[in-house]
């Protein structure tokens, strides 16, 4: 017996949107048609799932800059200076004479994921953006 696991894969939304805040679904570097890592690279992985944070946040009405709490979860501790690398260049272009102003709180959780050869996935907790257009 063969199963499709695409398609007994679950359905569920980027984000979801709860008054002012934004809370994102676990984002990872999947192709939802195979369920399979889009790159075996850990910084290909990593860029995949910020931008994924990027169109998730944008779609609910939010942004990067919006972001209270991120949790990231990492396959390998090795991959943690990276991550680190990545998370500063993503909230704040880079990490030369960083205040830590415009940074969200944040947890690293080393553990093991769901699919083989994922090696990184997030979710976020945003807040809405408060400008408006005419």
């Amino acid at each position: 017996m063969t199963t499709d696991t695409a398609s007994s894969a679950p359905v569920f939304p980027k984000a979801v949107r709860h008054g002012d805040t934004v809370y994102t679904s676990g984002l990872a570097a999947v192709d939802p048609s195979t369920l399979t890592p889009t790159s075996s690279d850990f910084d290909a992985q990593c860029a995949d799932v910020l931008a994924q944070l990027d169109a998730a946040l944008t779609d609910s009405g939010s942004s990067r800059f919006d972001v209270v709490k991120l949790d990231c979860f990492l396959a390998e501790r090795t991959h943690f200076p990276a991550w680190n690398q990545a998370f500063a260049t993503f909230f704040l272009g880079s990490v030369a004479g960083s205040t830590g102003a415009g940074i969200p709180a944040r947890t690293t959780t080393i553990t093991t994921l769901p699919i083989d050869g994922l090696l990184i996935e997030i979710h976020a907790i945003a807040r809405t953006s408060k400008e408006t257009t005419s």
